[in-house]
Formats: C-alpha cells, sequence, structure tokens
C-alpha cells in the first residue's frame, strides 16, 4: 500500500468517528435521500493532500454525488463549500 493510500486510509477512519461524533447529517444534504449516500469530497482523491482538504466533505446521495463530480473540478469545491455553508 502506497503512502498516501496509508495517509487516506487513516484520515477516512478519522473522519469517519467526526462525522458520528459531530452528529452531522445522515441523509444527503441536498435532497434528503437516505440511500445510496457517501461523503463527497471537495476534491478528486488525486488532489487531497492535507487533512482538512480530506475532511471538506458533504453528505450526497449517488445522483448528486455523480452531478458534482462530473461537472469539473472548480465546480466540484464550489459546490461542495456552498453545501458546506449552508450546514452552518
Amino acid at each position: 500500500m502506497s503512502t498516501r493510500a496509508k495517509q487516506n486510509k487513516k484520515w477516512h477512519a478519522e473522519l469517519k468517528k467526526w462525522w458520528t461524533d459531530n452528529a452531522m447529517p445522515q441523509v444527503c444534504e441536498v435532497c434528503g435521500a437516505n440511500w445510496p449516500i457517501a461523503l463527497a469530497h471537495s476534491k478528486k482523491r488525486r488532489y487531497i493532500l492535507t487533512r482538512e482538504d480530506y475532511f471538506t466533505v458533504a453528505l450526497l446521495c449517488q445522483a448528486h454525488h455523480e452531478e458534482l463530480e462530473f461537472s469539473g473540478h472548480e465546480n466540484m469545491e464550489k459546490g461542495i463549500l456552498e453545501i458546506i455553508e449552508r450546514r452552518i
């Protein structure tokens, strides 16, 4: 396993615990769907270099996750940051 893969695995465990401990949303933060859902990062995995980048996420259903993921790098980051802003 590469160093980056090991780091992502560690951060994933930390993020999962943080998400649960802080009573974060358990449904899509856009439409409220509860399945299938997953954390969507603000950047593609290959561009995530810091823990802060890894933790910049929103919980999205598959449809909204794909919509953001295929909208381009800038739109992807902008969309996740807008969702986080609404959450606060």
